[in-house]
Order: C-alpha cells, then sequence, then structure tokens
C-alpha cells in the first residue's frame, strides 16, 4: 500500500470517467505509457485487476468498481479539508448542506439566524433536492450533511448515520376563499368529490396522499393539476378552487402569510422521521457542530420566524 499516491486516486477516477487511458492522459498533462505503467502497478499494490479492455474502452471490474467509489470518496474528502483550510484562511469555515426543500422554509433560516448569534463564522453552500439524490451526494462525499428522510435503500450503507430529529405530519390545505374554508367540520367524501392538486412526485407526501383515501375506503381523486414545486402549488391553489395535502411545516408556513387555509381534517398520517444524516468515518468540525445544534433549537422553537 505504500506505493499508493494521490496521483493513483486522481489516475482511477480520471480513469472512470474517460473510459480511455488516452484520454486520461490528455486530461492529466502527461503519457498513456507512464499511465499504463502506473495503473499496472496500482493493480499489483491491490492485488487485482481494475479494468478491463473492451470495444467501450475500459470498464472496471467489480473490484474496479470498489475501488471507484473509493477514491472518490478518498479525493472528496481531500479537497473538502483544501476548503475548509481556504475558508478558514478567509475566516469563514465551510458547510456543504443537504436539504429537503421543506426543511428550508423555516427551520434552515431559523437555524442560521441562530447561528449568526454565535460568535463562529460559517459560510454555507445548501443542495435542494430529492431524499435520493442528497443522500447519494452525502455518500460520495459532496456534502458534510443532510436534513432529510434516511431511505431503505441506503441502510446498508454503514458510513451513513441518522440522528432523530423530528416526524413529519401532513394537512389538507385550500385557498382562503375556498368554499370549504371557514367550515368547522368537513367529511372525507366531500374531499373525495373536490379538485385535486397532486403533490412533487419526488415527496412522500406523493404516496401518503392515496393511502389516505384507500384507509377510508374510499376511492383517491384523480388530481387536476400537478406541478413540480410547493411554490408553484400555493400559486395555484390561490387562483382555483383546488385543495391539496401538504406537510404541516408547509401548511403553517404559508397559512401564516395568509396564502392558504388549513382545514378542519385529521388526516393521522405521518411519514418517515427527519433526521440529521452524516457520514461515520468525516470528522466533525466546529462548523458541523454548531450547526447541527442550531437546526436542532430552531425544529424545538418552532412556531413562526421572527
Amino acid at each position: 500500500m505504500d506505493h499508493l499516491r494521490l496521483r493513483a486516486l486522481t489516475l482511477i477516477e480520471t480513469l472512470a470517467e474517460t473510459g480511455s487511458l488516452h484520454q486520461a492522459a490528455r486530461r492529466l498533462n502527461t503519457s498513456q505509457p507512464a499511465l499504463s505503467v502506473m495503473l499496472q502497478e496500482i493493480e499489483r499494490a491491490l492485488g487485482g485487476q481494475l479494468f478491463e479492455r473492451s470495444r467501450r474502452g475500459l470498464v472496471p471490474t467489480e473490484r474496479g468498481a470498489y475501488m471507484i467509489r473509493q477514491a472518490r470518496l478518498m479525493l472528496a474528502d481531500l479537497r473538502r479539508v483544501q476548503s475548509e483550510f481556504a475558508s478558514g484562511n478567509e475566516g469563514r469555515a465551510l458547510l456543504r448542506i443537504g436539504a429537503l426543500p421543506l426543511v428550508m422554509l423555516e427551520i434552515v433560516p431559523r437555524a442560521l439566524a441562530l447561528l449568526r448569534q454565535s460568535q463562529l463564522r460559517i459560510r454555507a453552500e445548501f443542495r435542494e433536492g430529492a431524499a435520493s439524490e442528497l443522500l447519494a451526494a452525502l455518500a460520495d462525499g459532496m456534502l458534510d450533511l443532510v436534513i432529510g428522510r434516511m431511505l431503505p435503500e441506503f441502510s446498508a450503507n454503514d458510513d451513513l448515520v441518522p440522528s432523530f430529529l423530528f416526524t413529519e405530519s401532513f394537512c389538507v390545505v385550500g385557498g382562503a376563499h375556498h368554499r370549504l374554508a371557514n367550515r368547522r367540520k368537513i367529511s372525507w367524501q366531500e374531499l373525495e368529490a373536490a379538485d385535486w392538486i397532486e403533490a412533487p412526485t419526488n415527496t412522500a407526501l406523493h404516496d401518503f396522499f392515496a393511502e389516505a383515501f384507500l384507509r377510508r375506503g374510499l376511492r383517491p381523486p384523480q388530481p387536476i393539476y400537478r406541478s413540480a414545486s410547493f411554490y408553484s402549488c400555493i400559486a395555484i391553489l390561490g387562483a382555483s378552487e383546488c385543495l391539496m395535502m401538504v406537510p404541516r411545516e408547509v401548511g403553517g408556513h404559508f397559512a401564516r402569510q395568509s396564502r392558504v387555509c388549513i382545514l378542519p381534517v385529521k388526516v393521522n398520517e405521518a411519514s418517515a422521521p427527519f433526521s440529521i444524516i452524516k457520514r461515520r468515518s468525516r470528522a466533525a468540525t466546529q462548523a458541523m457542530r454548531a450547526f447541527e445544534d442550531s437546526v436542532r433549537r430552531a425544529v424545538r422553537r418552532g412556531g413562526p420566524m421572527k
């Protein structure tokens, strides 16, 4: 293993991206024979072949695919350390945070407000998206932590460690002008007959909507509108006679802005718990610990934004 160097990891990553010694040599500004010798030395050190030649170029073996992932992970960590030091020289610690869109409405802004009260200077880069995308980026070392759901397909990855944050529940909302907005009691049969907007397909709510009706012996309504974001859906609610099932965090946020009305309907649905998910092999920095503490305090406080 003493023969492996940083350049060896870079070569493995580059070969995975290019599938060609020739293209890798051009990218790394060296000769193809030199890289061929280096690859042979790496394979001897690891005790197995990493790539096979085919008509499509170099194709990773099973062992090679594993080594590619490890190389990318190690290089990502090294680049992360470099970024941390560079940010530290600028006076701010760098944090790369993945978050589901709903926690960006109030929880994350509250946490940042709490964080600003401390003496710690932080530069945060946020990435929003589906839970599967964020967890994959975390596993590959592209993020420091994720605020979201731990999915079953990632549970086999022992490096990902979830820490419980809160359990999400749902509510039904409509525009303030909706005919059901001022009712004190609403039946699920009335909801079945209403017009609906469908939740974004990359959310857990998409599946719970149908289940909520089926569990009550009713046929799930066919939504007449569909949008890719909660913001678009809320805008449609304000200009239509539609209803929508949303996470209570989302419903409360927009209800406090008087953009929607939460209907008196007991949904009794809850998704998988939200967690702060980190990598076991990633050393926690002071900035990571401070941000996590601020997020937990923000969740405990709840309520409207100040």
